[in-house]
């Protein structure tokens, strides 16, 4: 989940041009994470030196540390630059051990993905692991030390097949070798012009008059390049860079947060909130056909109990498989390659399986904005490295948009309002235009989405003053009428008003994930427009085959596992409706005929309970004490009239 870029030449010498080169590579590589960065220099003196930074790869390339890496005396012949651009994900960024390269012995080790099954791999092997590493990375370097001390019997394929999920290696030794190695095919050459080979996570980090020529490297079969040092290295010289001023908060800790840390005076609190809400959800009056309640914004109910919505219902049509499978081939240029948006949730997981098995050459692009739990990023690891395909990131910059969460969380509580919350998800929304952005850059792939009507949650908008147009099925259009844009552009201002410190996030991110999700063209490939979403045989699929996790330590369902922020939402709409989103997708379900209204009422009755792992975990991992939120959770439940 991270971005991979190197030059490496085997006789001769890297130039001015050259690095240049590699730093435009490496600026490039920004936009698929850029918590942390490291630089790998390797000479025809014998010496390898890295230098490592909690900083942005630019950042780090203009520190002291990094231009010393980047320069050489003009005696010493640079035979290769390797660099990593980090998106954290296992081991907090301030501490220089995390990031990468990780560097066990003769190794120094950069690498793109999660291995999934890193714990028993060094556990295994704890003479050769160094403890104080929490990076998954570690277990690639043990294996390539076990490699070394078993004098290399094995092959590196059967070496690197005892790695589970998602890896992409580049790997240097003292020895003044060069591993390369994908299992997802995340890893781009091509020869320049002088006859050096560039390498990159995506084509697009190459120089433009390359890319047309990138070839990805072989899929489960490692290359070794020799460097052909003139002396070999007899250790690895690592420094480390300026460090970032906010180093001391990544919030990533608050994603891998265990039931074990969890303050007990700080779940019972939360359980007294949860049984006054479910209480009084218990005696809101629902729809005799479905379970929506009378607090579902406009709803209406005539004389025998239905629901408005349930009035206006028609079964829906499918197309069926055929139907899918013309479009998605006609719509991509070589009737097989496609892009399916991932999001590490069962829907999307299974939509990457179902696109696989219907013989297209998928590709797997992921919007990773900060509050994506690390059972999704795990499930994405999952898919994408049993499958085989290519995984393309877009990460902002994580730990500023945790802070500017932060800001519009503790501003929010103090002046709670249900109808802004969709605000502290504003973050999200640019996924749609990467979505087009990286397709284009593909060559204009169609872009396979897995939402579906059954899934509508239209009252978040509704209760800012929105009237979504809904579809006889159940679905609600992302586009709105200009009176339902007015209406929800004047609640939000009227809210910042009051809660002043909204405003910052209004005009920044809110005004664009505003655009991107109500205004831009949103062109998808929808699956579940030609088949019925089946919940049963969708989950039974991605645990038998691919041992995904529904993120039950955090969430009290599967869906929306992977959004961070969902347990606390799901909280304030519990507390101020009665209701959740679970609500307005089992209802959609009674009416499918999915389900019956029996059924709904039980698995609503589970939904809604209020997971404390995962609220505590939204808390910690935007950095906001969990006491003083839920202090304001609790003043907001009193308000709402719970006792």
């Amino acid at each position: 989940m991270c971005g991979l870029f190197g030059i490496v030449t085997a006789t001769g010498t890297l130039t001015d041009r050259d690095v240049r080169c590699f730093v435009t590579m490496g600026e490039l590589a920004q936009r698929r994470g850029s918590d942390a960065s490291g630089i790998v220099r390797v000479d025809a003196r014998g010496s390898v030196d890295v230098v490592k930074s909690d900083l942005p790869f630019r950042s780090l390339a203009q520190s002291v540390a990094g231009r010393h890496q980047l320069s050489a005396a003009p005696d010493v012949r640079i035979r290769a630059l390797l660099g990593h651009s980090r998106l954290e994900t296992h081991g907090f960024s301030a501490s220089v051990q995390n990031n990468q390269p990780i560097v066990l012995g003769q190794w120094a080790v950069l690498h793109n993905g999660i291995v999934t099954n890193h714990r028993d791999v060094r556990g295994r092997r704890p003479h050769l692991d160094n403890p104080e590493v929490s990076s998954d990375t570690a277990a690639i370097a043990v294996l390539l030390l076990e490699w070394d001390e078993l004098g290399r019997t094995r092959a590196l394929d059967d070496v690197f097949g005892e790695l589970q999920g998602e890896f992409t290696v580049i790997a240097v030794s003292t020895a003044g070798e060069l591993v390369l190695f994908t299992n997802v095919g995340n890893l781009y050459t091509v020869l320049d012009p002088s006859g050096h080979r560039l390498l990159a996570s995506e084509p697009r980090q190459l120089p433009k008059d390359l890319r047309s020529r990138a070839t990805r490297v072989s899929l489960n079969a490692a290359e070794i390049l020799v460097l052909d040092l003139e002396l070999p290295a007899n250790e690895i010289d690592v420094v480390e860079a300026d460090r970032s001023a906010d180093r001391s908060f990544s919030g990533a800790e608050g994603l891998h947060l265990t039931s074990t840390d969890l303050d007990r005076r700080f779940a019972d609190r939360l359980a007294a909130v949860e049984a006054a809400a479910l209480a009084r959800a218990a005696d809101v009056r629902r729809c005799s056909m479905c379970v929506l309640p009378e607090t579902f914004p406009g709803i209406e109910f005539d004389e025998g109990g239905r629901c408005s919505v349930c009035a206006a219902f028609a079964p829906p049509r499918y197309l069926g498989l055929d139907a899918l499978e013309t479009e998605m081939r006609l719509a991509s240029p070589d009737g097989r390659s496609v892009m399916v948006c991932l999001s590490g949730g069962r829907d999307s997981c299974y939509v990457l399986h179902l696109v696989r098995e219907m013989g297209f050459d998928p590709v797997a692009y992921t919007y990773d904005w900060g509050m994506v739990t690390t059972a999704a990023r795990e499930n994405m690891a999952r898919m994408c490295g049993a499958l085989g395909v290519e995984h393309i990131l877009v990460s902002p910059n994580i730990r500023k948009n945790r802070q500017r969460i932060r800001r519009a969380l503790r501003a929010w509580l103090q002046r709670p309002d249900v109808g802004t919350l969709p605000i502290l998800m504003a973050g999200d929304k640019p996924y749609f235009r990467f979505a087009g952005i990286v397709a284009s850059e593909r060559g204009g792939l169609p872009a396979v989405m897995a939402d579906h009507p059954l899934e509508t949650t239209g009252f978040k908008s509704m209760l800012a003053g929105a009237r979504p147009t809904t579809s006889p099925e159940g679905g609600v259009s992302y586009r709105l009428g200009p009176s339902s844009l007015a209406r929800m552009v004047a609640s939000y201002g009227l809210h910042s008003v009051r809660a002043p410190g909204l405003l910052p996030s209004l005009v920044a991110e809110g005004a664009v994930g505003f655009y991107d999700y109500y205004m831009r063209d949103h062109s998808f490939v929808r699956p579940f427009s030609y088949i019925e979403w089946d919940e049963v045989s969708i989950e039974r699929v991605l645990r038998d085959e691919y041992q995904w996790s529904a993120g039950e330590d955090r969430s009290s369902t599967s869906w929306r596992m992977g959004d961070g922020t969902a347990p606390f939402y799901n909280l304030m709409y519990l507390i101020a409706l009665g209701m959740t989103e679970h609500d307005a997708l089992r209802s959609n379900q009674v009416r499918a005929g999915v389900v019956s209204r029996d059924e709904a009422l039980v698995s609503v009755a589970s939904d809604n309970r209020v997971n404390p792992l995962g609220v505590a975990s939204y808390f910690r991992t935007v950095d906001i004490d969990t006491h003083w939120a839920l202090t304001h959770v609790e003043q907001f439940a009193r308000a709402s009239g719970l006792q």
